[in-house]
């Protein structure tokens, strides 16, 4: 064979030894700096980093700007870079950028949120991240240590609201989805969920059939000092079956793809500084257990009563914070004095934390008239987000005549901001807020003729009717 010769094949050279130098240049230029950090070598199976503090080869990480994979190799494909406008940082390799991740950059572990920025001076779950978005591994202990363990993310049924709307947030004074589009909760609340003309209707079935009349969320009343409640001692309930059923609950509507409301039901104890100590430990549980899951919101005090909002406020900004520690984004729900009415203080001093807070406001038709109504518009127009955790459309007491007129103006001004609302309650018990009747013994299934006239008019209104 005749041997190829001559200018062209030298060309040929040279430019096959240049495209080697422009590949390896980038590398050759960081090793050759003898950087701090380390070191790009190459064998078979491509390019690596080695650290220079033999911390060994770098994997699922950035190392300026390039990805190396979990088996230690660069990935150009994913290469990023940071970026930043008016709201802030993110890092982007392509069309993808990190959203609800942790990702370690140049030997720095950030955590970039829900909307995909960079996310600084928070818990997220057990790990702190500072003023510059890193996590500082000496910030490590909880505020409070919770002794429950955490559940897995889990899975929501096609169609269903959590499956449509994922994560809520708060933006301005709208509930949303995660794609930030306004939407609107409305369901039932159980009765205590230890009290005998409820607790049989805390089961799937039960939950299935309000998921049937259109409900897409369900509060569960954990009450705290009433018979049964959490922050007292009764010989026949004990912690644990509290627990469990709130358990049992959230799984039940987890199963449906509803929200779910834990609530921590203070009523005569009037101020929730009465039982601190107890709601701190309760939310730390509470918060660790479900932080993963999206349809979990939390209910930090149900009626203040006897009390001013200085001590509700300082309440809740001990409590948001243990919350945030291991579910950096739910929705907490802050109640207000005179039992849920007064949310108009709210504007002049709100919560320190205020990120995906919203404050509550309870009417009961029969007694609230256009005075609380005007609170509630107060609170709007003042940038304050609301919502109706609890009402009935009789008196305050859970009894007397139904007052349509009023209910029907509640209605009206709660549909028109579309504001979130739950209705008291899903019990038999012999009194006109219950929704169903005394003589009822069926615990799911309802049909109208087993419903108060109270349960028909709050149905009709969930079907939107």
């Amino acid at each position: 064979m005749k041997k190829r010769t001559g200018t062209g094949m030298r060309a040929l050279l040279l430019l096959s030894a240049l495209m080697v130098m422009l590949w390896v240049l980038p590398f050759r230029s960081e090793a050759a700096a003898k950087s701090a950090a380390g070191t790009w070598k190459k064998d078979s199976g491509g390019w690596y980093y080695v650290f220079r503090d033999k911390s060994g080869k770098a994997k699922s990480e950035y190392i300026k700007g390039r990805w190396v994979n979990a088996k230690g190799y660069w990935e150009k494909k994913w290469d990023g870079t940071w970026k930043k406008n008016s709201r802030g940082w993110w890092f982007q390799a392509g069309s993808w950028y990190p959203k609800k991740k942790w990702v370690t950059i140049d030997r720095k572990t950030y955590y970039f949120g829900a909307d995909g920025y960079m996310v600084t001076d928070r818990w997220i779950g057990r790990r702190y991240v500072n003023k510059k978005g890193v996590w500082t591994k000496t910030r490590a202990k909880a505020i409070v240590q919770p002794n429950t363990t955490q559940l897995k993310a889990p899975s929501y049924p096609a169609g269903s609201a959590a499956k449509k709307w994922g994560a809520l947030q708060v933006k301005g004074t709208k509930l949303c989805s995660s794609a930030g589009k306004q939407v609107q909760l409305k369901g039932v609340s159980t009765f205590g969920i230890i009290w005998s003309e409820g607790k049989e209707n805390i089961n799937q079935q039960a939950f299935q059939t309000l998921k049937n009349w259109g409900s897409n969320a369900v509060r569960l009343a954990v009450y705290t000092e009433e018979y049964g409640g959490y922050c007292v001692d009764w010989d026949d309930v004990k912690t644990s079956t509290l627990n469990s059923t709130i358990a049992d609950a959230v799984s039940y509507a987890t199963k449906l793809g509803m929200y779910v409301i834990i609530d921590w039901h203070i009523l005569q104890d009037g101020n929730p500084n009465t039982h601190i100590k107890e709601a701190k430990q309760f939310f730390a549980d509470m918060s660790y257990q479900y932080g993963k899951y999206s349809n979990v919101i939390y209910e930090i005090c149900n009626e203040p009563n006897g009390t001013d909002w200085s001590n509700v406020k300082s309440y809740a900004d001990t409590i948001i914070p243990i919350i945030r520690e291991n579910d950096s984004d739910a929705v907490i729900l802050v109640g207000t004095p005179t039992w849920s009415q007064d949310v108009d203080l709210v504007a002049e001093n709100p919560v320190k934390k205020s990120k995906n807070v919203m404050y509550v406001l309870h009417f009961y038709a029969s007694t609230h008239g256009d005075s609380i109504r005007n609170k509630l518009t107060t609170a709007l127009k003042n940038g304050t987000p609301v919502f109706v955790s609890e009402f009935s459309i009789c008196a305050a007491d859970g009894n007397g005549t139904i007052d349509y007129t009023s209910a029907a103006a509640w209605k009206k001004l709660i549909n028109k901001n579309k504001i979130s609302y739950i209705g008291w309650s899903l019990s038999n018990k012999n009194e006109t807020s219950a929704l169903i009747k005394n003589t009822c013994t069926k615990h799911k299934g309802w049909t109208n003729s087993d419903l108060t006239d109270t349960g028909k008019y709050l149905k009709k209104w969930i079907q939107g009717k």
